[in-house]
């Protein structure tokens, strides 16, 4: 008789040792629920799911208990991300969320900071699929929202932005804010400052040549802006994140 390959015997020994300890992975359907509420931009529904499979035991996936919860959260996160994408979010944008969630979940070292971060990593991912749906619902700020992301690298102004789009600036100033909860340049704003943080945790580039690539005229506008949206200048951003 042939011998069974050796991905099959892993497999066997694996349901082996989970029948031992009793372990039951969460059942199917209620990943595929959550991800469709994600999909969706349902946080709430998406949330309660997330509690109920959290209150079964979590798969034993490395020997060291904080491994093992890592391992876990980092394939909650390939969930949260592929649900995005099927919401309709671009998936380079999804992508990036992941990667910055996945270097958060590698910093962590306590199980109590670990237990709280697939929560926020839920509510991150939810926020993306409700913001592509604001975009989506308004012709004029989803075609605003696209010029923004071509330009990221210069400065960007709304009265530039409304005659590239053949509008007024007073009509599309209105029409951003009620779909997107912010005014045009509060969004310009934020959206490069999110971009310059993943340059500030993965780069070894100088904080003066973030901020030119960027397109803000001086480095000390680029720290001030955002100290004012993260909390912390980009020095010490870059000091507490970095990842080698």
């Amino acid at each position: 008789m042939d011998a069974p390959d050796s991905d099959t015997s892993s497999i066997t020994r694996e349901h082996t040792d989970n029948l031992e300890r009793r372990f039951v992975h969460p059942p199917y359907l209620l990943e595929r629920r959550m991800a469709g509420h994600i999909a969706s931009g349902e946080l709430e529904p998406a949330k309660a799911i997330l509690e109920e499979i959290n209150r079964m035991s979590r798969a034993r996936l490395a020997g060291d208990r904080v491994r093992s919860l890592k391992n876990s959260l980092i394939a909650s996160c390939t969930i949260f991300t592929r649900a995005a994408i099927d919401g309709g979010v671009d998936a380079e944008i999804a992508f990036t969320l992941s990667d910055a969630s996945i270097k958060d979940i590698e910093r962590s070292r306590e199980e109590a900071d670990l237990e709280g971060l697939e929560a926020r990593m839920l509510a991150d991912f939810v926020a993306l699929v409700r913001r592509h749906m604001a975009e989506r619902r308004n012709v004029l700020v989803w075609r605003a929202v696209k010029y923004i992301q071509a330009r990221l690298d210069r400065e960007i102004s709304l009265q530039g932005a409304a005659r590239e789009l053949g509008v007024s600036v007073q009509h599309l100033s209105s029409q951003f804010g009620k779909a997107l909860g912010e005014s045009f340049v509060d969004y310009v704003r934020r959206v490069k400052v999110e971009e310059a943080k993943y340059y500030l945790r993965s780069t070894q580039l100088d904080i003066m040549r973030i901020s030119q690539i960027f397109g803000f005229s001086y480095q000390a506008y680029f720290a001030r802006v955002f100290k004012k949206l993260v909390g912390v200048t980009p020095t010490e951003y870059r000091r507490r994140h970095f990842q080698a």
